[in-house]
């Protein structure tokens, strides 16, 4: 795992020049963005999902030529859960099974699901964003919509931190979605980032 500076530098270095391949590995979704991650890959491709909309990615579906674009590093999120380990590239959702309004939300990604859930969160800056949902489930339905635009913030029931690791221990085990993927659940989640972890191109 890279060694952590402080966020300037991860701000200061998150864009480069780059030449675009005609075998420029493509991703869609945040879930794609990590099996290239996986499979090796340091830059591909991105045109669709929510980082790409964080981004400001227009769908034109053009490739860019050799003649060079600019290319954004991105960190990712690492999730460990016994001896499991889980990567998410946009956010890492926990909420109680019988009260889902009760939630916390670790995020790389400004917006999710077309809601500013994060409007302060940068997907470069080496750090993750926490937002901690504890509100009655009629308050937590107005924030639901208010996060359309990112109006539901600030709020004395929602807290908001940053944080390079964050670590869950509870009695009662917690449901746990990565990217929109219910992956477990469990009483004890331990969760990372790393910093630039792999570069895209807008497409």
């Amino acid at each position: 795992m890279p060694e952590y500076n402080n966020k300037a530098d991860y701000l200061g270095s998150w864009q480069f020049q780059t030449k675009v391949s005609a075998s420029l590995k493509v991703a869609s979704n945040e879930r794609e963005i990590i099996e290239l991650y996986e499979s090796g890959e340091n830059l591909i491709g991105l045109q669709g999902g929510d980082l790409y909309e964080s981004l400001g990615g227009r769908g034109v579906g053009e490739r860019a030529g050799n003649e060079g674009t600019v290319g954004l590093k991105l960190d990712l999120g690492q999730l460990v859960i016994g001896k499991s380990n889980y990567l998410f590239a946009s956010y890492c959702k926990i909420s109680k099974p019988l009260k889902p309004w009760y939630t916390i939300w670790v995020v790389n990604s400004p917006i999710i699901g077309h809601r500013r859930i994060s409007p302060k969160s940068h997907p470069s800056d080496g750090l993750l964003d926490i937002v901690e949902f504890s509100l009655s489930f009629r308050q937590s339905k107005k924030a639901y919509k208010r996060a359309k635009s990112g109006d539901h913030l600030p709020h004395p029931q929602i807290k908001t931190s940053k944080k390079r690791t964050y670590m869950i221990k509870e009695r009662g085990k917690r449901k746990v979605v990565i990217d929109g993927k219910k992956i477990a659940y469990s009483k004890e989640i331990s969760i990372s980032i790393i910093p630039h972890a792999i570069a895209v191109v807008l497409l």
